[in-house]
């Protein structure tokens, strides 16, 4: 996203895209209206369009690996998604692959990530790249 420019037109796209492939998440519900997804993922201190990894075919816009710094201290994967019709080829592999480079670069030692236990792919894939689940934190009482 850097390369092409953090323009309005890129960050439209960016969303279109991400709506798009989002879709297929399994219980993902209603997504984001333009406006919140730029207030929520665009227009806060964890954006950096450094950290958004595009697939592009001829000029268009195929896939995409968004990934933040925390301020906790850690990088985190918000989304990797490729469109349909592109899917079978290794892009999500190679962009998580150039979205775990993006954290090295920051110096952040963990990368993490949220996925829907049905979302196989997502999963398998992490696991490839050697995610593993995170012991689930007690309740606070």
């Amino acid at each position: 996203m850097a390369a092409l420019g953090d323009a309005a037109e890129h960050r439209h796209a960016l969303y279109e895209l991400n709506k798009t492939c989002s879709a297929d998440i399994p219980e993902r519900g209603e997504f984001y209206t333009l406006d919140e997804y730029l207030a929520q993922r665009i227009e806060t201190p964890t954006y950096d369009p450094r950290g958004v990894v595009l697939a592009v075919d001829g000029g268009s816009w195929i896939g995409m690996a968004a990934t933040s710094i925390r301020p906790e201290g850690h990088a985190f994967s918000e989304m990797t998604g490729v469109l349909a019709s592109h899917r079978g080829r290794g892009l999500s592999l190679a962009m998580k692959v150039l979205a775990i480079r993006y954290a090295r670069s920051r110096g952040m030692r963990w990368l993490r990530t949220l996925h829907h236990p049905g979302n196989t792919s997502a999963i398998g894939m992490n696991r490839r790249l050697g995610f593993v689940d995170e012991e689930p934190r007690p309740a606070m009482a």
